[in-house]
């Protein structure tokens, strides 16, 4: 039968064709159609495919009912043989397309009825669960299609049904999301099968998950955009990590496709991520959108995304520092979206996310360059020291050190961007970029850590290095300091930056020069402790002979200006102890530079020639130092000292013995030498504004550091003589030492009581000790970290037994008390606060050690938490400044500095731990009690007092204390209900400490943490509507608006008993300010209470009455008496002066031009909030506008005789012209008043139903 089908289906006329066929039974063609569509082999050469076009073509559609049956017959038996899929069988595959190929054309030619059966006969297969030739489905489709065109939405309804009714076969999910997007749904069908689709995610296998999802983007152009990212990306986001690993790179890749053909979908995406906080924290998300970040279109708005999250959360968590109460309502996980993106650069290296890498770095740079942007404008180039580095990070720091440890890591896993890392780190460096020092930083550790890596790009940091003298010194330092490691491990690279050195060693400017010698000290400092650790001789002899290379090139740095002179000096001298072995050769290029400055005639008593260590010393021309003797002979002693600890050459041994003699000279010479032999006797003249009193002051100066350097010289020398001590940064040691015996407990004994009854020694003393720790600490070539820790304990127990010992009748505070100087106790103080302040920088860690050291604890196993070290700090400190105020002479200066120290301290408690409130309430009660009992009228010491008394009672959120000290001032300042402010008080004060010399400082303190706590207050109030917005916990809400409500009450009633006191001036301008930071943040809370209107709370009630009643209806009240002050004084004014010229009073125009901002937008500020207010009303159904009583003061109104009044002041200069414009204008000038009224009316009627700063303004002048 096939083979006569095959040979009538050739001739031209089907006819015969198609009789042939009629005349078959159609359980032969059945049998003929399914046996051949079995046959890949073409036996008895009848090919299967052309076997089928001919059963097509004798089947015409005009051929009658026969023909369309025999069609049907066809499709249903392809149908049946596609149900069954045979994976042995290879070429079934290829077979079943050319037959759905073949057919695919015909099926729109069938009756709908036919076509309808079948579509439902497809759907009882797939519900089969079995696996199906996939081509089946474009059967399928297609079939829809038509049915579709055709309206017959019944029938397609119940095909639907049955479709999601059934469970698809994990083998065909894929290609029927490829049917499924050639299908004509509708939205209802479309949502429902998306859904359906959505869920199979979790049941295919692994490897078919990326086409599937493949299949579902190219579906989300027909809608529902954000259900299919939602969908996709949660999939990932539960799903165990190991089970996606391998297909998530996949995945991005057919994300990124998608999102490049459709611009709408790479919008959603960002809008859905930017709308849930919480899917930003999740790693598959990040890295989707950093793949996305490729798509240049997208780039701009996904990289402000990231920046704008990451800068908002960490500022959020520095907030949150502040307003710790709220962490049992709501917290921030600060860290969490940083470790998200740290955690997609590792998987970028570990899950093959090659995608990602480009645009994390580009991330990385931007982070980095937008947190250095802030503050630049006032970013200097000096240079940081480590006693001046920040003890903590603050939110910008974060940032920045987010962006450098994402590309450190880059740089760690991916060659690919490491060149590039490398070209913009040192391009920003030489184009002097905000982010110079924070990339410095990046290209240090880069070195450090990975230093074979970075010797294939060598030539990038080369190229730097030619741009070394142009940058700002600070920058320089830090990229020498940088590149160090290299000039170590680089013969090749050492060369080149020594030639760059040198030639910068003559530059013209001081920077350069400077510059030159830090990188010939820290070349040396390698050379030196290569020696140390190198035991390969060949090695040992090129690091000797770089180290006198480099020795030679800063000895021509000796005849340059002093501040290279200085550099050079100081860093030979550091280097001379850290390494004692070559510290014979420094020692002998210094003492030939101090040979030159020495006077050797031992009969002339002066042994120093001052006149060779000044420029323009004897020619009349402008003095300055151009040699350092006093520097020179002070290191020369550090590297003597170092080179008599080792064996030495007879060069260098015979050149120690001359500066023996010399030494010995010097300090007879000197210490039998009067002024007059150094020409700065009484007589001399010191005045700076001559030639001679300026270079008599800098022969002081010399004189003064060389004094100092010989005193250490001679006490180091006698020690020698019985034991060898550790070599010591500069003089810290001496004057340790020194500084404990002069004021050892006890009383001194002979030339030490003499030294401690000399005011001005032991004030140079003091503040000596201090600056030798600082710059021993800071000393970048001195590596004796312990040493100095322990030195500093022992100067702070110094320190605290003086302030112990002295009290007010102490000749350290009495002696100077006339003086604007520094006391010396005071500087006892000052010293205390700035080591604590050091060690927090240098030891953050080792503070609460360092502060239980000083102390002297015995038991150093007993926990004692850091909160009561401090506590028992401030005790000790608080009987300090109980003896200091209550003696015959109070000495106030010295107490306030002591209360600095305690502020600082307080500052140090750790407010997450459980016993901060108690810690806090102990010193809340000694405070309280102070501020009650003492009637102090030091300014200064009362504002710091005060000042820790409301931060303390701020941060437990006690207020009551703050409120008492504001009736208190109430009382004192008067009420302005009391219409004459002289009469008499009738109340005596609770606070002894307010008082006419005070009460201004004690205001300053109150509008401050007004100020900040308003701040605080709105912040929290926009965490508390991410909190009510989140899915938590409802009762954990109401408690948190609860707490907010409270702690705003409390604020509240602060602010209206200020309200109610006459202030005038600055203090008044201080009020609106606050003011109208109070209603911007009732605002707030009340847009939040429109959100929710049904839940209003006793506490929320509470905070509007109190408004209403004790500050909106005394702040007009306010305002009109502080206007009518402000009118009294111009009317007295005008009669005087009459005929002159007047004199423009600046003060007072620039308090009116500050006044026409400050009230109006205090005006405004209280419209916007009653007019929410109104709002509220509404929706929650409770009239709180019964609270607010519209004041009468706020009717606007121009009085007119006023007008004619300044207008008849303005004009007293010319008599005649005043009279003339009179006379012709007098009917005019009434007609316009008159008009004036009209017009404001109007204008009060029109500004009352608007909303805009411009009407409150008008109505603010009337104040």
């Amino acid at each position: 039968m096939d083979i006569e089908i095959l040979k009538l289906s050739k001739q031209s006329n089907k006819q015969r064709l198609s009789e042939f066929l009629n005349e078959q039974p159609e359980e032969e063609l059945i049998g003929l159609v399914r046996s051949k569509l079995d046959d890949y082999q073409a036996s008895n050469d009848v090919d299967p495919i052309l076997l089928l076009r001919a059963i097509v073509q004798g089947s015409p559609l005009e051929g009658g009912q026969d023909c369309l049956q025999r069609r049907f017959i066809l499709l249903k038996c392809i149908i049946e043989w596609l149900s069954v899929e045979d994976k042995d069988i290879q070429e079934k595959s290829k077979q079943a397309s050319l037959v759905v190929n073949l057919i695919q054309p015909e099926i729109e030619n069938l009756p709908t009825i036919m076509l309808s059966d079948l579509a439902k006969m497809i759907t009882d297969m797939i519900a089969e669960t079995s696996p199906i030739q996939l081509r089946m489905l474009d059967i399928f489709s297609k079939i829809w299609n038509v049915l579709a065109a055709a309206d017959k939405f019944s029938e397609l309804g119940e095909i639907f049904d049955g479709l999601l009714e059934a469970k698809w076969h994990n083998s065909i999910v894929v290609g029927m999301s490829s049917a499924l997007n050639d299908m004509e749904l509708s939205k209802n069908q479309l949502e429902a099968v998306l859904n359906y689709m959505l869920k199979k995610l979790s049941d295919i296998e692994s490897e078919e998950v990326p086409p599937f999802i493949y299949q579902l983007l190219l579906i989300s152009r027909k809608g529902y955009k954000r259900l299919i990212l939602n969908g996709i990306l949660n999939f990932f986001n539960q799903e165990s990590e190991n089970e996606t690993s391998q297909i998530e790179s996949t995945v991005m890749l057919h994300l990124s496709f998608a999102l490049k053909q459709d611009q709408e979908l790479g919008n959603e995406l960002i809008k859905m991520i930017k709308a849930n906080k919480s899917s930003q924290l999740e790693v598959f998300n990040i890295a989707c959108l950093l793949t996305a970040a490729r798509i240049h279109r997208l780039q701009d708005p996904i990289f402000d995304l990231f920046k704008t999250n990451i800068t908002s959360v960490y500022r959020d968590n520095e907030k949150l520092e502040r307003c710790y109460w709220i962490l049992d309502y709501s917290s921030i996980e600060a860290d969490k979206l940083g470790q998200v993106l740290l955690e997609v650069t590792e998987k970028s290296a570990t899950s093959g996310w090659d995608q990602v890498i480009q645009s994390l770095t580009q991330l990385s740079f931007i982070l980095v360059d937008t947190a250095t942007s802030y503050g630049a404008f006032f970013q200097t180039y000096t240079i940081k020291t480590r006693s001046s580095m920040k003890d903590h990070a603050g939110p910008m720091d974060k940032v920045a050190n987010l962006g450098t440890d994402i590309l450190l890591r880059l740089f760690k896993y991916h060659d690919i961007i490491r060149s590039e890392i490398l070209e913009q780190i040192t391009s920003r460096i030489v184009s002097r970029s905000s982010s110079t020092l924070s990339f410095l930083s990046l290209l240090a550790t880069i070195i450090k850590d990975y230093p074979d890596t970075v010797d294939k790009y060598l030539v990038n940091i080369k190229d730097t290095l030619d741009f070394l003298s142009f940058l700002p010194l600070s920058t320089a330092e830090r990229l020498l300091h940088a590149v160090q490691p290299i000039s170590k491990s680089s013969e090749q690279f050492r060369d080149g930056l020594i030639l760059v050195l040198r030639k910068s060693l003559f530059a013209k400017d001081l920077d350069g020069r400077e510059m030159a010698v830090r990188g010939f000290l820290n070349i040396l400092d390698e050379q030196l402790n290569e020696l140390k650790s190198e035991q390969d001789s060949g090695q040992l002899l090129v690091a000797q002979g770089v180290a006198f290379e480099v020795l030679g090139l800063l000895r021509r740095c000796f005849g340059q200006q002093f501040e290279v002179r200085v550099c050079t000096y100081n860093g030979l001298g550091s280097l001379s102890q850290e390494h004692p072995t070559f510290a014979g050769d420094i020692f002998d290029l210094l003492y030939t530079q101090f040979t030159k400055v020495f006077e050797k005639d031992a009969s002339i008593a002066n042994p120093i020639k001052l006149d060779h260590c000044l420029e323009n010393a004897t020619n009349g021309g402008y003095p300055k130092i151009m040699e350092p003797v006093h520097l020179l002979l002070k290191n020369l002693i550090k590297s003597y000292r170092a080179a008599s600890t080792e064996d030495t050459t007879s060069v260098v041994a015979e050149t120690i013995d001359r500066f023996n003699d010399r030494m010995l000279s010097l300090v007879n010479r000197l210490s039998s030498a009067r002024l007059e032999d150094f020409e700065l006797d009484k007589t001399s003249s010191f005045d700076m504004a001559t030639h001679i009193g300026l270079r008599n002051n800098l022969y002081a100066q010399l004189m003064l550091g060389i004094y100092e350097a010989s005193v250490s010289s001679e006490h180091e020398g006698r020690k020698k003589n019985n034991q060898i001590h550790t070599p010591t940064c500069s003089s810290l040691e001496f004057f340790s030492k020194i500084f404990q015996a002069i004021f050892a407990q006890g009383d001194p004994e002979g030339s030490t009581r003499d030294l401690r009854s000399d005011i001005d020694f032991a004030h140079f003393i003091i503040t000596s000790t201090f600056d030798s720790l600082k710059s021993a600490i800071d000393d970048v070539y001195c590596h004796q970290d312990d040493q100095h820790f322990e030195s500093s304990i022992v100067l702070c127990q110094t320190y605290l037994s003086i302030l112990k010992q002295e009290d007010s009748d102490s000749i350290f505070a009495n002696q100077q008390s006339a003086k604007k100087t520094t006391s010396a106790l005071s500087s006892v103080a000052l010293s205390l606060r700035s080591t604590l302040d050091i060690i927090s920088h240098v030891w953050p860690k080792r503070f609460a050690e360092f502060l239980k050291r000083v102390l002297g604890s015995t038991a150093p196993n007993q926990y004692r938490s850091k909160n009561k070290v401090i506590l028992e700090w401030t005790m000790q400190l608080k009987e300090v400044i109980l003896k200091y105020i209550s003696g015959r002479t109070p000495i106030y200066r010295e107490a306030t500095h002591v209360m600095h120290v305690c502020l600082f301290l307080c500052n140090k408690f750790q407010k997450k731990d459980d016993d901060f409130s108690v810690r806090s309430r102990a010193l809340i009660q000694w405070l309280n009690e102070l501020t009650k009992e003492r009637a102090l009228e030091d300014p200064g010491l009362v504002k710091e007092t005060i000042g820790l008394l409301i931060q303390l009672c701020a941060d437990i959120g006690e207020f009551d204390v703050i409120q008492d000290i504001c009736e208190d001032l109430h009382r004192f300042l008067g009420d302005l209900d009391i219409r004459h402010v002289d009469q008499p008080m009738e109340e005596s004060l609770s606070y002894q400490m307010i008082n006419q010399k005070t009460y201004s400082v004690i205001l300053s303190k109150i509008f401050e943490f007004l100020d900040s706590s308003f701040d605080d207050l709105t912040w929290c109030i926009s965490r508390l509507k991410i909190s009510a917005s989140e899915d938590n916990n409802e009762e954990t809400t109401q408690q948190f608006e609860a707490q907010m409500c409270r702690r705003l009450t409390s604020l509240v009633l602060i602010t209206s008993q200020i309200v109610k006191s006459i202030l005038t001036d600055v203090h008044a301008e201080s009020l609106f300010k606050t003011i109208t930071k109070a209603y911007k943040t009732l605002l707030t809370l009340v847009k939040y209470k429109i959100s929710f209107p049904y839940d209003v709370s006793p506490d929320f009630i509470s905070v509007i009455s109190k408004t209403g009643t004790e500050v909106t209806d005394r702040m007009y009240k306010f305002l009109t008496v502080y206007g009518q002050s402000q009118n009294a004084d111009p009317s007295e004014s005008r009669s005087k002066k009459k005929g002159k010229q007047k004199q423009v009073d600046l003060k007072q125009k620039a308090k009116i031009q500050r006044e026409t901002k400050v009230i109006p937008n205090l005006i405004f500020g209280v419209e916007q909030f009653e007019r929410h207010l109104i709002q509220l009303s509404r929706k929650s159904k409770v009239d709180f506008m019964q609270y607010m009583k519209r004041s009468t003061s706020r009717d606007f109104k121009i009085q007119v005789n006023r007008v004619y009044e300044d207008e008849s002041d303005e004009s007293d200069e010319d008599k005649g012209q005043q009279q003339e414009v009179q006379e012709e204008n007098e009917e005019e000038e009434e007609e316009e008043a008159e008009s004036l009224k009209r017009r404001a009316d109007e204008q009060e009627d029109e500004e009352e139903s608007q909303d805009r700063p411009s009407g409150s303004s008008k109505r603010a002048k009337r104040s």
